[in-house]
């Protein structure tokens, strides 16, 4: 290993963005997986991460898929995209274990942000639902453009594959959040999701949620404002998983800076 590159362990390793993270880390020359966990009951678990060729290809030690953290743990930091549950049960050993911790796991519920606030005392954490520049490219635009937003009817559209279980998704419950904050109100109070309330009316001041999962979109964000004479439409769309695995590596090598805190990407970026 460089004595240049970081190291890094990955949870959720074998899932979609955990193997996303794996194969960019292999081109970057600035980090290195040292270890990767998965849940014990996952059916590759001993297996190498990588193939034969991509060891000698890329020079890369063997690293297996591990159930269980080592006690004598050695790592810059961890980036985590699994479940809430295990996510938290993780992140507790990385408090004990002094490990920076980056997690894009999406359907925490309030109780568990809670419990990564708490650990964030002792370690630094960051915690977001997209570690894409282009979605906080749209966070910061919403922010600055407030008073304008909130004079028209706001919808957020979210779209990703037929496989995707959590609804609405993270990155649209970061937007509706981040409209909501700005407006100084709670998302819970103004959403209205459609196709689950029984009303299509739209009050005023509402914030419509619309759901679409088909295909293998990787994830598409469009907020829809609607005024007086005109309308303004911001979308993203995320053309590879890659895309957010970067951002989670990198901005894991700048959660290294911190001693402690409860991080977004806004605060690193």
């Amino acid at each position: 290993m460089s004595k240049n590159k970081k190291t890094l362990l990955v949870n959720g390793a074998l899932g979609k963005m955990g193997q996303a993270v794996i194969g960019v880390c292999k081109n970057r020359n600035d980090v290195e997986i040292k270890h990767v966990l998965e849940m014990p009951i996952h059916k590759h678990k001993g297996d190498s991460i990588y193939s034969e060729r991509d060891r000698k290809k890329f020079k890369l030690e063997d690293i297996r898929v591990d159930t269980e953290i080592s006690k004598s743990l050695d790592v810059d930091f961890i980036i985590d995209f699994s479940t809430p549950q295990s996510a938290i049960a993780l992140a507790k050993k990385a408090e004990v274990l002094r490990v920076p911790f980056v997690t894009g796991t999406t359907g925490f519920n309030s109780k568990q942000i809670n419990e990564l606030k708490k650990i964030s005392k002792k370690i630094p954490i960051l915690q977001s639902y997209n570690m894409s520049l282009g979605i906080n490219l749209l966070v910061k635009i919403i922010k600055d453009n407030i008073d304008y937003f909130s004079s028209t009817d706001l919808e957020i559209t979210e779209t990703h594959h037929k496989d995707k279980v959590d609804s609405p998704s993270g990155t649209a419950l970061l937007l509706a959040d981040t409209i909501s904050s700005s407006l100084g109100k709670k998302t819970d109070k103004i959403a209205n999701y459609r196709g689950k309330s029984s009303s299509l009316k739209r009050k005023k001041g509402e914030l419509g949620m619309t759901v679409i999962r088909g295909g293998d979109v990787v994830g598409e964000h469009k907020i829809s404002s609607f005024g007086e004479m005109e309308n303004v439409y911001l979308t993203h769309q995320a053309l590879g998983r890659e895309v957010f695995a970067n951002g989670a590596v990198s901005l894991g090598l700048k959660l290294l800076k911190k001693k402690k805190g409860f991080f977004s990407v806004q605060d690193l970026i």
